[in-house]
């Protein structure tokens, strides 16, 4: 395409731009730049969804924490502290669950892993700009 001139490529007219990015972590990497992305006008309509693959495990540990060597007194005490659950360990829970789920679907065997549309997975990387970035450019056809 040339414009007054000069070549220039269709990549740089329009990014590529994903409609849904997903992470998939733990606790430990945590993941950092969806604040920054979302701030930006080209990328304010991206829908961001972490999954933190353990909190299933976090909340079983925090359940599980003076348990006596009693199975029956354990069991009852456990779900009295399930019961007593707040919301956000069980919101935390059932993201977890659905993290879970979508890896096994998508294919996923070690994280943290961040996934564009439910098609391109980006392994190893914890900062979203940087797995962006390389999305776009794998998108545009400069894959590194």
């Amino acid at each position: 395409m040339i414009l007054a001139g000069n070549i220039v490529q269709a990549a740089e007219l329009a990014k590529v731009t994903p409609q849904v990015i997903e992470i998939f972590t733990t606790t430990d990497p945590s993941v950092a730049g969806e604040a920054a992305i979302s701030q930006q006008p080209d990328y304010r309509e991206i829908k961001f969804y972490v999954y933190e693959l353990d909190g299933i495990q976090r909340i079983e540990t925090k359940l599980s924490i003076g348990l006596t060597a009693d199975p029956e007194q354990s069991k009852r005490v456990v779900l009295q502290r399930f019961q007593q659950l707040h919301d956000d360990d069980r919101a935390q829970m059932q993201r977890a669950a659905i993290g879970l789920a979508k890896a096994a679907q998508y294919g996923v065997d070690r994280y943290p892993v961040i996934v564009f549309d439910g098609d391109v997975a980006i392994y190893g990387v914890t900062d979203i700009s940087e797995a962006l970035h390389r999305y776009q450019q794998w998108r545009e056809g400069g894959k590194q």
